[in-house]
């Protein structure tokens, strides 16, 4: 203060308008320039104790003094401080802490820290208690109660401290002498409040006048009070109904059982049970439940019959009988299995169950407890019966819990089915197939020439994960995703790759497991690594020659992965091959385009050393590895030299001869090239040189000996120089030398049909090289179990050459067999061929199903499928006719396709068809389809048409009356020349024929013509004759030219001689298939 006055604390109270002046304090200040010293923080304040109620909010403060000023944070000892309830006062540095909405558990002890960052920090504490109003725990309810019972009200309240209680009826008082009664108005009246906390009001056998009432609660304590009403109802009623029994009930066998008879009665009403007038016992069979029903423990057939229930109390009685019947329990005959699935595969489930005779039984499917509503997805469907569940093309969103649920109904007195007992049954779909993705790929560390990739395993799809693999992509080939690395086990989540210097690469992670591989994950963010020289060189370097006066060397090119920076290049070295002089000077050649791989250097000397190096560059230096030094050769060129006096000196086999030669002089000047040998050159006069052999002779050798001759064939043979890349002239020919017979080869295009259940059809074609005069053929055959072959058993040599075909029989049914073949020359059995089928099942086979497959003008493809249940056929043939023919005819019987073509037929014609199943020669053996229509396409025949039939009919007539006039003319005006004819023929044509008329006419106008499709199969060719043009029928009746008219306008002279029914030994006979065995 100005003048040395003191400084002072006033305190005014507004409310009295008084003020208060404290004492006076005088600050003086130190003028020589000194600072203020720091002072430790020292507590100024703190409350003994904080006490605050549970709900409200409370501060803590402590004032410490310090310089620098402290700053000061709270903590609680033991716990944290309430999360989103505290706070500190504004300007404060801490020193007061607002806590809000106090719980009870904000209880305790508080610390205080001040710190001025100089000091060590000061610490002091506050105890805070929370104390708290009366509240309910649980309040009184409402009571209805019967005549002489007790009623009893709880009240029960919190608070600190705990409160204390008082009951009221009817809002007076109810005292309390030592616990025996107490006195409300003028009644005298026994109750009781008991408890630990007398918070418990007992009403003893109540009575309705007295004691129905509103009653009240009070808890209270220093802090307040809390009041709540409870109303007591007493009641005196005779029972009436709650739950009737019904007129019938259908009890389960074996199934607990229980009946209704529930009633409301107050008091309670006392239940009994009869049967058959006889009253149950209570017992282990027999149970009163507490709301009067009966239960009956294990239901027998034996407790079916009328029973009664009575309910009754001081008021009255109800009483009322039903029937009880007992059917039999529904039973699973048949339960779902779990099993597993790969993905896109069809599983199905079975169930099946039985029920009472006169139930009607429903089975429903569900999936993890959801009933399945088949109308959604066409993959998942049930039969009629609902007692297989098909699921076609399996997804991982079909796994789960698939539950059959079979519901027995029981038709009730009102005509509407009640439900009797129903019963379930479990099966789980575990679904399989790759793993989903690895999630949460991340790149953790990004280096020179590494990077750490972390990852997270997806779903493993019911197989488990076997391992993990790391790709990456590189900025220069986008798009393109390279394996790096792979995890060995499942568990390894981190994993660290090796990346190329100079690129950005992002990552991706592939799961694996038994089903397959995962989509890939995300990718992970970018890593770009620093440039570096190259760590490698190109490889594969070499140096050979194109022609024989240049040097090719050629390498292959690094990838951009192996640059590892800019500037990239290649650099050629080479220099003459000089042992003498391994020192010499190298010529430098830089090949700055990466994708180069040769270099071409001329000219040279013909086959001539070179020492070859190729080093990759790039601007940061030299590959970290030196190149690796190789020897290439210029270009060869043809040897200048001939072998001489090449000769074969013994012919040792069908294949084998040796020869002999002089050897030629070594040496580049001569070989022009590497000596690499000698090439021996065979081949037949009858095949020339399109049938060349070649054998490769070592340089060293003069004579050799050659394996791959061709038997029984004159051979042609000469021997060249060679050197890697040309040969020389061939010597002179030794030609003509034979070679002897050898065995044959295998047998060409062997193969094996079963035909029924004991035989096996077997057709073969000529081997390909038969090395002689094939004598004929060995068949055996085995039988195969698994990996173990049974011995072989012959079925007798085959002495014909050309045939094609046998048929092994007397097998046994549903046998595999090994079916050997083996063709023989003079010189012995041949290479051996051999298949493998197995004969069909015994007994008739499933009948197939017809499919038109095709059809034209005169063909229809028919084709057909076997059933999937039932024997299969062992082969099929197609049965036909033309609508309206009576006899079928048979196409040859087909053991491969599952189609055959008939043909030629008729345009647009109807024919019947079927196809039948064979597995033996007999009918007993043989299963045919119903009979169905085709009609070939096109329009039918005009001489098969009803109205040219007809027309031509009308035309005969007229023909033979116009004959019949002549002949009447003819004898009235004497012999015509047809008359001296007939005559020389021996016939008198005034008597007539013994036929009775003209030959050619007294036969039936439609004959049943020789069917062209008799015995027809599309791999034969039928010489049938056609239906024939309009004069072949003319042409029948004449000696010469069919139907020309003579001299005299007269045909008549002209019939006769062909016209004549054939032998039957001349008719045309159906052909047939032998079959050789």
């Amino acid at each position: 203060m100005a003048g040395g006055d003191g400084y002072g604390c006033t305190l005014y109270n507004k409310m009295l308008s008084t003020l208060k002046i404290g004492s006076q304090h005088k600050i003086r200040v130190n003028n020589a320039g000194g600072s203020i010293s720091e002072r430790r923080p020292t507590i100024q304040y703190i409350p003994k104790g904080v006490q605050g109620l549970l709900g409200d909010k409370t501060t803590l403060t402590c004032i410490f003094s310090s310089y620098p000023t402290s700053e000061v944070v709270w903590s609680k000892i033991g716990d944290d401080l309430p999360v989103g309830r505290w706070s500190y006062k504004r300007k404060t540095h801490g020193r007061m802490l607002e806590l809000r909405d106090l719980r009870m558990e904000d209880k305790g002890w508080y610390q205080c820290e001040a710190d001025n960052r100089v000091f060590p920090p000061t610490q002091e504490r506050v105890y805070l208690d929370v104390k708290a109003a009366p509240y309910w725990i649980q309040e009184p309810a409402n009571i209805i109660s019967a005549v002489g019972e007790t009623a009893q009200l709880v009240c029960e309240a919190g608070g600190d401290p705990k409160p204390k209680y008082e009951f009221y009826m009817n809002g007076e008082a109810l005292g309390n002498k030592d616990g025996e009664g107490g006195q409300v108005g003028d009644f005298d009246r026994r109750y009781r409040i008991s408890g630990a906390d007398q918070n418990i009001l007992l009403l003893p056998n109540v009575e309705k006048d007295l004691d129905t009432a509103v009653y009240q609660c009070n808890a209270s304590n220093e802090f307040g009070y809390i009041w709540t009403n409870a109303y007591v109802n007493v009641l005196a009623e005779p029972p009436v109904w709650l739950t009737k029994p019904l007129p019938k009930y259908n009890l389960v066998n074996t199934v607990d059982g229980e009946l209704h008879c529930e009633t409301f009665a107050a008091p309670k009403a006392k239940v009994k049970w009869f049967k058959n007038k006889d009253e149950l016992p209570e017992n282990d069979k027999y149970e009163i439940l507490e709301n009067g029903n009966l239960k009956i423990v294990n239901v027998a057939f034996r407790d079916k019959g009328t029973y009664l229930c009575v309910a009754r109390n001081t008021f009255g009685s109800e009483n009322a009988s039903t029937e009880v019947l007992v059917r039999s329990k529904t039973v699973f005959t048949k339960t779902p299995e779990s099993t597993q699935a790969d993905v896109t595969e069809s599983v199905s489930f079975s169930c099946e169950a039985d029920a009472d005779d006169e139930a009607i039984l429903e089975i429903d499917w569900l999936k993890d407890g959801e009933q399945i509503d088949f109308d959604l997805s066409d993959r998942v469907n049930a039969d009629a019966s609902h007692t297989s569940l098909t699921i076609s093309e399996v997804l991982f969103a079909d796994r789960g819990e698939y539950t059959c649920k079979a519901t027995a109904y029981i038709t009730l007195a009102n005509g509407k089915a009640g439900l009797l007992d129903e019963i379930s049954a479990v099966a789980r779909l575990a679904v399989q197939g790759p793993p989903d993705p690895p999630v949460d790929v991340s790149l953790k560390d990004c280096g020179v020439k590494t990077a750490v990739i972390a990852w997270m395993a997806g779903a493993e799809n019911d197989s488990p994960i076997l391992r993990f693999h790391i790709q990456y992509q590189a900025d220069f080939k986008p798009g393109e995703w390279q394996d790096v690395a792979s995890t060995g086990d499942a568990d390894t989540t981190e994993y660290r790759v090796n990346v190329p210097p100079w690129g950005n690469y992002t990552f991706r992670v592939i799961a694996e497991n038994d089903k397959g591989k995962s989509q890939p994950s995300d990718e992970t963010e970018n890593c770009q690594t620093p440039a570096a020289a190259p760590n490698t060189n190109p490889r594969n370097v070499k140096g050979n020659g194109t022609e024989p006066n240049n040097l090719v060397i050629n390498w292959t090119p690094m990838e951009r992965a192996e640059h590892n920076g800019p500037g990239f290049f290649y650099q050629v070295k080479y220099r003459k091959h000089d042992p003498d002089n391994p020192d010499g000077e190298w010529v430098v050649v830089n090949i700055t385009d990466p994708n180069n791989s040769s270099i071409t250097i001329e000219p040279t000397e013909t086959y001539e050393p070179y020492d070859i190096e190729v080093t990759a560059f790039n601007d940061l230096g030299p590959a970290t590895i030196p190149p690796v030094q190789m020897v290439g050769y210029s270009g060869e060129d043809k040897p200048v030299v001939v072998p001489m006096n090449f000769n074969v000196t013994e012919v040792l086999g069908p294949k084998t001869a040796e020869f002999e030669w002089e050897p030629v002089a070594d040496g580049v000047e001569n070989i022009k090239g590497a000596f690499v040998g000698y090439k021996i050159k065979t081949w037949t006069v009858a095949e020339g040189r399109d049938g060349l052999r070649t054998t490769l002779v070592k340089p060293d050798q003069t004579r050799a000996r050659v394996e791959n001759l061709k038997p029984y064939s004159d051979i042609v043979a000469v021997i060249v120089v060679w050197n890697g890349v040309y040969e020389g002239d061939e010597s002179d020919p030794q030609s003509l030398f034979p070679t002897p017979e050898g065995p044959p080869g295998p047998v060409d295009r062997f193969e094996a049909y079963p035909l029924g259940p004991q035989k096996i059809v077997l057709h073969w074609q000529l081997p390909l090289e038969p090395n002689g005069n094939l004598l004929g053929y060995e068949v055996v055959h085995q039988t195969v179990n698994g990996t173990r072959i049974g011995p072989e058993v012959a079925i007798g040599d085959i002495d014909d050459p050309m045939q094609r075909k046998a048929t092994l029989t007397s097998l046994e049914p549903d046998t595999k067999y090994r079916v050997t073949i083996r063709a023989k020359t003079g010189a012995g059995l041949g290479d051996p061929n051999y298949v493998e089928t197995k004969t069909a099942l015994e007994g008739v086979p499933a009948v197939p199903i017809v499919i038109l497959a095709d059809k034209n003008d005169t063909s229809v493809v028919i084709a057909w499928e076997q059933p999937d249940e039932g024997i299969p056929g062992s082969f099929f043939y197609v049965r036909y006719r033309k609508a309206g023919d009576d006899k079928w005819q048979d196409s040859e019987p087909d053991y491969i396709n599952d189609q055959i073509v008939l043909s030629p037929l008729e345009p647009g014609t109807k024919y019947e068809v079927k196809v039948v199943a064979g597995n033996g020669d007999t009918d007993d053996l043989k299963a045919e389809s119903a009979p169905q229509e085709v009609v070939t396409d096109g329009d039918d025949s005009v001489a098969t048409a009803g109205w040219f039939i007809g027309m031509m009919i009308a035309i005969a007539i007229l023909i033979l009356i116009l004959i019949i006039v002549c002949l009447i003319k003819r004898n009235r005006g004497g012999k015509y020349p047809v008359q001296e004819k007939e005559a020389a023929l021996g016939k008198d044509p005034e008597k007539g024929d013994d036929e009775g008329g003209f030959p050619e006419y007294n036969q039936p106008l439609t004959q049943e013509p020789t069917d062209p499709l008799k015995g027809s199969h599309p791999s034969l060719n039928s010489d049938v004759k056609p239906m024939g043009s309009e004069t072949d029928s003319m042409a029948e009746y004449g000696d010469g030219e069919g139907g020309k008219f003579n001299e005299d306008g007269s045909f008549i002279g002209q019939y006769g001689g062909d016209n004549k029914k054939r032998a039957p030994e001349q008719q045309e006979q159906p052909s047939a298939l032998s079959t050789f065995v």
